[in-house]
This record gives C-alpha cells, structure tokens and sequence, in this order.
C-alpha cells in the first residue's frame, strides 16, 4: 500500500503538475506526459492498491483460512507496479527509451494474469445462484487482463510516444469501470453490511447491478473507437447513462444515505466512506448529464478527464483511505498506528479534487494562470495526502513486522526452555 502510495506521489501527481502548469519537458511532451501520467496512476497506484485489498478481502469474504501464497502475490504486484514504472519512463523519454514501454505494458500484462490466476482460485463457499458477490472479484479481474491487453497493443501502436486517443480511452476506462467499481462493488457488499451497519444487498438487485454495471462497460467500449471498433459516440453515451444509474441504484439500495443521516467520527471509517461515496454519486450526475444533454457531453479532452477525475480523486481515493482504515486495524494488530492522520490525508484528498475538477469543465481554456494554478493546487494537495495515507501504512508496516518478530522470538525462547527441560530430565534419568 505504501509503495503504490509513494508510485502515485512521486510518479503520477509529479507528471500530473508538470502537464498541469506546462513545465519542464511538460511544455514539448505534453499528450506523452499526461498519458504517461494516468498509466502511472492506474497501473502503479490504483491496480496495485485495489490487488493489495483484494488478496486481503477475498479469502475473509469467502470464509477462506489461509492467506493466498506470498510468491505470486508479490509478483503481481511486483509486475503491475514496475511495469508502469517502465512504461511510463518509456513515453515520457521516448526517443531515448521508447523500448521500454513495449516492455512494461508487457509485464502489466504478466501481472494481470497471475492476479486473475490467484482470484479466481479463491473458490465461493456457496453456489452463485445463491451468492453473485464473488462474480465481481472474477470480472473485476477479467476487466483488468483486458486492459493491460489494450494498454500492451496500443504501446505498439503508439506514434512519437503518444498512443491513439481513442486506444488510451478505452484503456483508462476499462481499469476505472472494470477494475476499479468492480472490485468496490465486490468489497462494498460485504464489507459495508459488517462494518458499518448497512443491509444485505437483496440478491436479485445484486443480480441487476452485476449486469447494468458490465453491459454499460461494454457498450461504452465498443463506441471508443478504439482499435477496430466503431467510434460511435452514442455508444459511449448509452454506457455512461448505463453506469450513472447503476451507480445511483447502489448508492439508494445499499442504503448508503441512512449513513449521512445518522453521521458519527467514531469509528473514523463511518465518517470516511460515506463522504467518499458522494463522489461516486457527483460521478454518477456528471455521467448522466453527458449522456441526456449530447451537447455538453461531446467534451473536449481535459472536460473528460476532469470528469474522469472525479471518480478517482473524488470517490475512489478517499474511499480507498477509508477502507485502509478498516483494513490496517481488522487485517493488521488491531489497532492503528497514527490514525489521526488517516483523518488528515482523507480531508486533504477530499479538498483537492474540486481543484482538480471544476476548471476543466467550466472553461477549455487552460493556458490561464488561474487554470493552472488551481490545478497545480489541487496536486499538491493530493501529493501531501497520499503522503500522509503512505506514511500511515508504512509505520503499520512496521509495527506488524516488530510484533511478528517478537512473537518469533517469544516462541523461539519457549522452544529452548522446552529443550532446556528435556534435557535435564534426561540427565537426572
């Protein structure tokens, strides 16, 4: 978790303030750095951090005892995160180490693979008839192969260090959509109901989401244009709406309202979530506004990616600090090591992404100093979060190392007293 943290610090958000106030190479390699960026943070932050909680939830969910092998756990997210290292280092510099790109979607590749391999070795306790939660883990990761799949041919299609548009978007949203809801969908159904009190999602909505969910990613897909496919922007329009409303269906049957109702800081992570859930819900009306009015929703690049911004620095970054919050204390000694600041880095998230989001979408011009500096802003705010949010786990880490040391070394000390006793006994014999 640190590592992805440390990836999106100073990899992403680093090229993401570069392209965002034009500096540096930024000025000459503006597309390669902006695209350069997202890989950064899709397969380097976001897939590594999403892999990380699932190898914790899926065994707890399924009733599974003993952990997933350590080995290809590690090279998943060995081959996610040092793939986007590669890949991104092979666009940016293109003309000296544009090998390198090939290279690294190649790994993304590799990881995705095993990371499918180890999820869906995790078998249900009961049939999916019965239960469809571990369906989103298998699509969740199905999307993710699909996307690294995508990212791979669109390196080899790349041009001067740039990839097609139309192959850029469909990768980008085939982690977001596939991947990324996916997986919060597969956790959020269990871990909503045990942690914060919410109900059982009935299985036949369960069923309805599961299948609105995917066909809309689907039919956004085949519109992109990407590839081979059409470029058919009422595709894209008929899964954005599709979305829009299976994310509003969730928000309303999973009864995440009744949170902002009875409102309370204790545990932190009751307060966290559901703040971190209005922004898949401000997602939800942009997406669907694009969709009822086409006027606004044929929008330019950085509209897209303001929109794009609202899901990842508006509803999944903070939700993913939430979540840590469960998951460091549940998963870790059972108590957190500096959770205030947890609190920190969650309100500095949640005051960035507005920066990040309103200026593209209320003007095209981003040559302003006013543009440029909200957006600079808005990265900084984020970079110092996530430090907060990587700082926190890896002093977790820690501790979770020392008390596994001492316990070795408590056990190691009985083992000698143990032999210590067997000894004596056979020479007073």
């Amino acid at each position: 978790m640190a590592v992805s943290l440390a990836i999106a610090i100073f990899g992403g958000l680093v090229l993401a303030f570069l392209a965002a106030t034009q500096q540096g190479f930024a000025q000459q390699r503006w597309t390669e750095t902006v695209q350069a960026h997202g890989d950064l943070q899709l397969f380097g932050w976001v897939a590594v951090f999403v892999a990380v909680l699932t190898f914790e939830f899926i065994i707890r969910v399924n009733a599974r005892g003993a952990p997933l092998p350590i080995a290809p756990r590690l090279t998943v997210l060995g081959c996610l995160a040092g793939g986007a290292l590669l890949r991104a280092a092979g666009q940016v510099w293109n003309a000296q180490v544009g090998f390198l790109w090939p290279i690294g979607a190649a790994l993304i590749v590799v990881g995705s693979l095993v990371f499918a391999w180890l999820v869906w070795s995790v078998k249900p306790p009961r049939p999916i008839r019965l239960d469809a939660q571990p369906l989103w883990f298998w699509t969740g990761a199905a999307w993710l192969i699909v996307a690294a799949v995508a990212g791979f041919a669109g390196s080899l299609r790349a041009t001067g260090g740039i990839m097609p548009l139309a192959d850029s978007r469909l990768t980008v949203e085939l982690v977001i959509r596939g991947l990324v809801l996916c997986s919060i969908f597969a956790v959020g159904a269990r871990a909503f109901p045990g942690h914060l009190g919410l109900p059982m999602l009935e299985l036949r909505r369960h069923r309805a989401l599961y299948i609105l969910m995917n066909v809309s990613l689907v039919l956004f897909a085949l519109g992109t244009g990407a590839f081979f496919l059409p470029d058919a922007g009422w595709l894209r329009h008929i899964g954005d709406l599709g979305l829009a409303v299976t994310l509003l269906l969730a928000t309303w049957w999973m009864g995440l309202p009744s949170l902002l109702r009875r409102f309370s800081w204790q545990p932190y992570y009751r307060a966290m979530i559901p703040i971190a859930w209005l922004g898949f819900v401000a997602y939800a009306i942009a997406l669907g506004a694009g969709a009822i009015f086409p006027g606004w929703g044929e929008r330019d690049l950085l509209a897209e990616g303001g929109i794009r911004h609202i899901v990842l620095l508006g509803a999944m970054a903070p939700l993913m600090i939430g979540m840590a919050d469960i998951v460091l204390a549940r998963f870790g000694t059972g108590e957190i090591a500096g959770e205030r600041w947890l609190i920190v880095a969650f309100v500095l998230v949640v005051a960035a992404w507005p920066l990040r989001v309103v200026p593209p979408l209320v003007t095209s011009d981003s040559s302003g100093a006013i543009y440029e500096s909200l957006l600079g802003s808005a990265d900084v705010l984020a970079a110092v979060g996530l430090a907060v949010a990587a700082y926190v786990c890896l002093r977790n880490a820690r501790q979770i190392r020392d008390i596994h040391q001492r316990r070795e070394r408590a056990h190691a000390e009985r083992q000698r007293q143990v032999i210590n006793v067997a000894e004596a006994t056979d020479v007073a014999r």
